[in-house]
């Protein structure tokens, strides 16, 4: 009997699916019966199965057969599988493309990305904010935060080309913004704009 079952496990086969999307389903704005359709479709598809019958899925996941249709028209919906038209052999048939929802996660990893980028770069430019005033010995003014976002986001300056100005301006005795930005256009004026560019220019000129 145990012999019967594991050769039963054996011969049924396995699915592969990717491990992102069984992270991020919720995130796709899928729900849990969205993923077990998802996972069945799959299933069929690697059988060679692209366009199962309403019945034969129902019959597998236990839900009617509207709740499959319904369900397959939400995911095509929220574009994690399409339905396609293709010809073959002269005769065209349907079936379920399953890969767009890799573009689907492509896209939310890409947002999650750019988020903690923006995150990172809020929490450093507070960090820079904090230095400046150490080094200054005051707080710095809003109309002076302004100035640093303006660096930033404006005239595309990283932090650490804005520190090293920082570092020539305290070196110098000469605690304003004024100062660091004359440096700052300096450097721009010889095409520096990262903290890389500026240790490469002097290299070249030996200091």
């Amino acid at each position: 009997m145990e012999n019967k079952i594991f050769n039963e496990f054996l011969s049924s086969g396995n699915t592969t699916i990717s491990n992102l999307l069984i992270k991020n389903y919720r995130k796709l704005r899928m729900t849990e019966k969205d993923l077990i359709i998802y996972l069945n479709l799959l299933m069929f598809s690697q059988q060679g199965i692209q366009f199962p019958r309403a019945a034969l899925m129902a019959d597998h996941t236990g839900y009617s057969e509207e709740e499959v249709y319904n369900t397959i028209q939400n995911l095509i919906k929220i574009g994690i599988i399409d339905l396609k038209t293709v010809i073959e052999n002269h005769q065209q048939r349907d079936i379920y493309d399953l890969t767009p929802v890799f573009e689907r996660i492509n896209t939310l990893l890409e947002q999650n990305e750019n988020h903690n980028q923006h995150q990172k770069l809020l929490t450093d430019t507070q960090e820079l904010f904090k230095k400046i005033e150490v080094e200054f010995g005051r707080p710095i003014s809003p109309i002076e935060q302004e100035q640093v976002h303006q660096w930033i986001d404006d005239d595309h300056f990283s932090l650490k080309l804005i520190d090293l100005a920082l570092r020539e301006a305290v070196l110098n005795q000469a605690y304003s913004l004024k100062y660091m930005d004359r440096i700052l256009i300096s450097w721009e004026k010889s095409n520096i704009k990262t903290a890389d560019q500026l240790q490469e220019r002097r290299k070249k000129l030996g200091y």
